[in-house]
């Protein structure tokens, strides 16, 4: 006996040949059936086709398909993280259904769960009709039209491969999707992250607003004390609009800040979509959660595919703060340790050429223990490395214990004897670095303590002493190299006394412009 009303739920992205397979075996079960289109409220690089668009093939499939008054109606059903929600707003959207068809266990168990009939269907020749599948083809340009229904191709030539041709524009497709986007962030260290966030949403949206968090919002974030300031922050912004815009497009986005995370984005009915990268996609879940107790509209989210490093890891403000990259997201490495040690070559040597660049102090001069203490004492620092058998012992002295401590156990050549006379518990092992040279293993052990104490601010398995068998002199340039912004580095010069470096952006270029001409 046939059901009344059975229901489709996909994604639909696209429509495929295995869709109107699902949507014929539905109708030899039922007379009639509903279509749910999942992830409408989605839009990256997994679903890049909008709700209405997917809803307008649907309808073009059924016409030409002859099955117009087959289908009783589309509805859109939003993401959730919650399963129950999820299911709620199915009920709300979908109404009475007698039977569920469908090759998805996650949405066929909820459904089961909840007591509906559910039709387990296998998928139609999976290796050719899956939408990721044709996604990927259309991508690296291959052929893709006979997976699909052939009415529908020119669709797909509108709104996933975008050519452009008058024929898309009769299929509706404008340039501008929203009146009105909003997007928020801490817009730190204005990166190329940032750059894919404001590009989507010129991309999309008629007015874009853009929201930069206040100090309520960032103040528990990592390393917040090297957040930089509103007005710099709005700048880069600024800057980026004003390279990016003509003035007609520039006077269309408007710059506020927030303090709670809805950025009143829960409350303003006069927006329609909100982009967001993956990290903080739940955030605009929440928002729309919110907007539907208020009985607005829900935006539509879109998500911007994530901008990675070369380490192939998510560019972050956090991670430039912490001083692993740069805003390009080029890791700060020793030239010859690209993500491992090379198995040929144990150090980097220090040309001839480069002794008269070295000699000059890369940092503020101190001529005494005095005056140093008290430069270090105005300020927060996201940590102190003091390298030198002096200058560690002078800062112990003083009660100042640095992060990280760099000895070679020498003062001037010779012995110092600083672990007798501070009867150390914990020292670590005795890493070798000869003269004129940076040994890559003690670096990298070197990068590892530093990480340690800035990220988890607490002792790797070396403790925070990092003891040389041979000279530390060196070993300044990749501390600056490493350390987080913020931080101050300390080292010993023979003719002027003791350098504090301040780690920021441009010392942390300067070092590895001079890590190149090493051997």
């Amino acid at each position: 006996m046939n059901y009344k009303i059975a229901l489709i739920v996909g994604r639909f992205q696209p429509f495929h040949k295995g869709h109107l397979f699902l949507i014929k075996k539905a109708l030899e079960k039922a007379n009639k059936i509903i279509i749910g289109i999942g992830s409408a409220n989605i839009s990256d690089e997994n679903n890049p086709i909008d709700f209405e668009t997917r809803k307008k093939i649907i309808k073009a499939v059924a016409y030409k398909e002859g099955l117009e008054n087959k289908l009783i109606k589309i509805v859109p059903l939003s993401d959730y993280f919650d399963d129950k929600k999820w299911l709620i707003n199915l009920k709300k959207q979908v109404g009475k259904f007698d039977l569920a068809l469908g090759n998805n266990n996650w949405t066929n168990n909820i459904l089961k769960k909840a007591g509906f009939k559910v039709l387990e269907v296998d998928y139609y020749k999976r290796e050719e009709y899956e939408g990721w599948r044709i996604r990927k083809l259309i991508k690296e340009g291959k052929k893709w039209q006979d997976r699909v229904p052939k009415y529908i191709i020119q669709w797909f030539n509108c709104f996933i491969v975008k050519k452009q041709q008058p024929a898309c524009r009769q299929a509706g497709r404008t340039m501008k999707q929203f009146n009105n986007v909003v997007l928020g962030g801490t817009f730190d260290h204005f990166h190329k992250g940032h750059e894919a966030l404001l590009a989507k949403a010129f991309e999309v949206g008629k007015k874009v607003t853009i929201g930069i968090a206040t100090e309520e919002i960032y103040k528990d974030k990592f390393l917040s004390e090297t957040i930089e300031p509103f007005n710099i922050r709005r700048k880069n912004i600024t800057d980026y609009i004003n390279y990016h815009l003509n003035n007609d497009r520039a006077k269309m986005v408007k710059i506020i800040h927030f303090f709670e995370f809805t950025g009143g984005a829960d409350k303003n009915k006069n927006i329609d979509a909100i982009v967001v990268s993956k990290e903080t996609y739940p955030n605009a879940l929440k928002i729309n959660e919110l907007r539907e107790k208020n009985k607005l509209s829900l935006l539509k989210i879109i998500i911007v595919k994530d901008i990675l490093a070369e380490d192939r890891k998510l560019i972050s403000s956090e991670r430039i703060r912490i001083g692993e990259i740069d805003r390009n997201g080029h890791l700060y490495l020793l030239p010859s340790t690209n993500y491992q040690l090379r198995t040929n070559q144990n150090e980097l040597k220090m040309p001839e050429s480069l002794r008269t660049t070295l000699q000059k102090p890369l940092g503020k001069i101190f001529k005494d223990t005095k005056s140093l203490l008290h430069y270090i004492n105005i300020m927060k620092w996201a940590m102190i490395v003091a390298v030198g058998d002096i200058i560690v012992d002078s800062l112990l002295k003083e009660g100042i214990d640095p992060d990280v401590k760099v000895i070679d156990n020498k003062s001037r050549r010779e012995r110092s004897d600083l672990f007798a006379k501070l009867k150390l518990v914990k020292k670590g092992p005795t890493l070798i670095n000869n003269p004129g040279t940076i040994n890559l293993k003690t670096a990298e052990k070197l990068r590892q303590m530093i990480r340690q104490r800035s990220v988890l601010n607490k002792d790797g398995p070396y403790g925070s002493w990092l003891v040389i068998d041979g000279e530390e002199d060196l070993l300044a340039l990749p501390t600056i190299l490493f350390a987080p912004l913020n931080s101050l580095v300390l080292y010993g010069h023979w003719q002027h006394g003791i350098i504090a470096v301040t780690v920021d952006e441009e010392i942390k270029e300067r070092v590895r412009e001079i890590f190149k001409k090493f051997n």
